[in-house]
């Protein structure tokens, strides 16, 4: 029980140090809605036959952190986003229910998997597969966008209600991983090589009253 404390104390320990920011960007993002999650999704989340309801809620619990580190990691680009700050701050306020999470997850696989050192390379495995089952390249700005959503809900979310706001919300997370450009301006330029955008034009006649852009104008 001692080492299990120890291992927890040092993965919560890993707090992130925010980095200077180089760049600020504004961004709209297309729709990400997603309807709740009731159960385990095969696409992310590694398999856990046999898994029990509270088994499979604390999965989701953790599956949350870890995107949510990842984040903190990736999006510091955007510092408005305080993917950093806010993952800080879910380490503190949520730490029971995490800590708790996490052992439930440990005794699944020393219930499972038996042999000691089994169960815990199972662990190790798992743990793994979570975090990078969020990582993206092509996806970054939607994901980073709704990680900063989703970090500053779990803020304001209850003690001990963090799976439900896991439950709720790791679909629309999950969702902003697939490539999803700027929603305000549509239409880059792909030049030889390289993809530049095609700035609009700023004459007043492709504006209308509320400042939103008229293509037809324009074209």
């Amino acid at each position: 029980m001692r080492q299990y404390r120890v291992a927890f104390a040092a993965l919560l320990g890993l707090s992130v140090v925010a980095s200077p920011a180089s760049a600020q960007i504004f961004y709209k993002p297309p729709s990400f809605s997603a309807a709740p999650l009731t159960g385990l999704d095969a696409g992310f989340d590694p398999a856990m036959p046999g898994a029990s309801p509270a088994e499979q809620k604390a999965a989701l619990t953790w599956s949350l952190r870890s995107a949510l580190n990842l984040a903190a990691l990736q999006c510091q680009f955007e510092p408005m986003l305080r993917t950093v700050e806010n993952y800080n701050a879910i380490l503190g306020n949520h730490s029971e229910e995490l800590a708790g999470a996490f052992s439930t997850i440990n005794n699944y696989f020393k219930r499972t998997k038996k042999a000691p050192k089994l169960a815990q390379t199972a662990l190790d495995q798992y743990g793994t597969r979570v975090i990078s089952s969020y990582s993206t390249v092509r996806g970054q700005l939607g994901f980073c966008f709704m990680a900063g959503q989703i970090g500053r809900r779990a803020l304001f979310t209850p003690r001990g209600s963090l799976g439900t706001l896991a439950s709720e919300r790791l679909g629309e997370l999950r969702l902003a991983l697939k490539p999803a450009g700027e929603q305000q301006f549509t239409r880059p330029y792909i030049g030889p090589g390289l993809a530049r955008l095609k700035l609009p034009s700023m004459e007043d006649k492709c504006w209308d009253k509320k400042g939103r852009y008229v293509e037809k104008k324009c074209a």
